[in-house]
């Protein structure tokens, strides 16, 4: 292990790692879960692949995955715990703080107790909060209000309101007409005729 991803894992080990121990999500790797009924609460935090020796940087992924929006939308069933990319929302932390991407850097010179006091103060104020707002499906389905995707018609279809999935349905086989065929046979499963 080159000594960027040791200082990785020292910021995971002084603060991170407890503070998701501490709100029940339990860790694989640099993966946590958090079940909720059969929906997931999902972190991960990502390194740069343009790591190298002792300099590099990392991210955190958020992710929410509602097993009923995933499985009206297609998805197949996932045995066990879901993957971040599999997430029916997804977000970076550091998007949600800073209004763009951003990553955390980790250098030789690098006060990593003062990069895991942020990540935990971030996590602890920002990312923990929009995860567990987003397990709410009329939340869900605002979130993904400009996504031409079945899982955005449904999430708007589960949240109980039949006219903006019908719109989103809509909106969707105009912006990809390519689509069309597949949007339409999800319309026709769930009964909203065009």
């Amino acid at each position: 292990m080159g000594g960027v991803a040791k200082s990785i894992d020292e910021v995971i080990k002084r603060g991170f790692a407890q503070l998701l121990k501490g709100e029940e999500f339990k860790k694989s790797g640099r993966n946590w879960h958090r079940p909720h009924g059969e929906d997931w609460l999902i972190v991960n935090l990502q390194a740069s692949n343009s790591n190298f020796g002792e300099n590099g940087k990392f991210t955190v992924n958020l992710g929410v995955f509602v097993a009923a929006v995933a499985s009206m939308a297609g998805q197949n069933a996932i045995e066990g715990k879901p993957s971040e990319p599999s997430a029916t929302l997804r977000a970076r932390l550091g998007e949600l703080v800073h209004g763009r991407d951003h990553w955390w850097d980790v250098t030789a010179a690098t006060d990593l107790d003062l990069v895991a006091a942020d990540l935990v103060d971030k996590m602890q104020s920002i990312g923990i909060p929009w995860l567990e707002f987003h397990l709410d499906r009329s939340h869900l389905a605002t979130a993904l209000k400009d996504s031409p995707s079945l899982l955005s018609f449904s999430a708007a279809l589960l949240s109980g309101d039949r006219d903006e999935a019908t719109r989103r349905l809509r909106e969707a086989i105009r912006l990809r007409p390519a689509g069309r065929t597949h949007f339409l046979a999800w319309a026709s499963n769930n009964g909203i005729s065009l």
